[in-house]
């Protein structure tokens, strides 16, 4: 019973000691804690990723399955996981740019309102007078200096010495225009730079030249224009000459004359201003008419209401063509052409 007992009191003994030795290995291992631990194995956790771009980052950086994380708290310059790419002149062209809209297309502008200029009341002339000349074509005829539409070149043009002398030329003969029901008018010499202002306006006096919308020439003569020219005045007048087209030019000049001089001014075929007011509503009708056809130029009478008094009022579809031509007579740009 005694061997017992000291038996039981030796391995208690022995407990206490095992148990004061284990004590003291854990405090010395807690007592360098504080120093650098040893590595162990780890598994990659989703602990927030290094936020500084590394130097060799780009947009197809890829992220490594097996890295395992540095004792070391600064990041690898070869990290296998990085937050963000660092930016490269090429991302940041990538960038998507806003592109300026298109500026709408114009809108045409809207057709002249035709303009009335008060002059003298029309007085038609006693007895035969001149009949209308050709009807306007469907469209307006635009100059192709003026048209949108590239005019061709059929033939090559002629100087314009020999454009001047023809148009020179064609203005100064005195034309007789044979009347439908009986009569002639004896018509004067027109102003030499009224045919060469249109010709000028119309095509810039090129000879050869052809617009989109059939006018011909110097004059731009329209192909109706034609047979209505050589059969009234008996010539046989072709548009694609020079003289022709200028003779066909200035004839139909001359039946304008002759229309409005016979329907609005007694007879009279003056197309200078008038000496009282500087008005030239003649001068006016034919230069328009010559563009925008007799059958859209009109001269009207007008009556004040509160006076009685009567005037005559221009309806002319085209202003701005009259005023270009009226300028051009002034100016006598062709002078200074080379």
């Amino acid at each position: 019973m005694r061997a017992s007992r000291q038996a039981l009191v030796l391995v208690s003994a022995a407990a206490v000691s095992t148990a004061l030795l284990t004590g003291c290995g854990s405090k010395k291992a807690d007592d360098t804690a504080g120093g650098t631990p040893a590595p162990a194995a780890a598994t990659v956790t989703d602990a927030p990723p290094t936020t500084a771009p590394t130097a060799t980052a780009s947009p197809s950086a890829t992220t490594s399955a097996t890295a395992t994380p540095s004792a070391s708290a600064s990041p690898s310059a070869t990290a296998g996981k990085t937050a963000k790419p660092s930016p490269t002149a090429s991302a940041s062209s990538a960038k998507p740019t806003t592109a300026k809209p298109a500026d709408p297309a114009p809108k045409a502008a809207p057709a002249p309102a035709p303009v009335a200029v008060a002059a003298p009341a029309p007085t038609p002339k006693p007895g035969p007078v001149a009949p209308p000349p050709p009807p306007a074509p469907a469209t307006p005829h635009v100059p192709p200096l003026q048209s949108g539409c590239t005019p061709s070149k059929p033939q090559p043009d002629e100087p314009k010495e020999a454009v001047a002398t023809a148009l020179t030329t064609a203005a100064g003969q005195a034309r007789t225009l044979n009347l439908s029901s009986g009569g002639t008018d004896k018509l004067p010499p027109l102003p030499v730079n009224l045919v060469k202002a249109i010709a000028w306006q119309e095509s810039g006096w090129q000879s050869g030249i052809l617009a989109c919308d059939g006018g011909i020439g110097t004059m731009q003569i329209m192909p109706a224009t034609v047979s209505w020219m050589n059969s009234k005045f008996g010539t046989t007048s072709d548009p694609k000459t020079l003289p022709g087209n200028v003779q066909l030019g200035t004839q139909l000049l001359d039946w304008l004359v002759a229309y409005y001089g016979d329907s609005s001014f007694g007879g009279k075929y003056d197309l200078s201003p008038d000496p009282a007011t500087g008005k030239t509503p003649l001068l006016d009708l034919v230069v328009s008419a010559y563009n925008a056809g007799a059958g859209n130029v009109h001269y009207n009478t007008v009556t004040d209401p509160a006076t009685g008094t009567t005037t005559g009022s221009l309806a002319i579809p085209n202003p701005g063509y009259v005023a270009s031509v009226k300028a051009l007579m002034s100016s006598a740009p062709w002078n200074k052409a080379g």
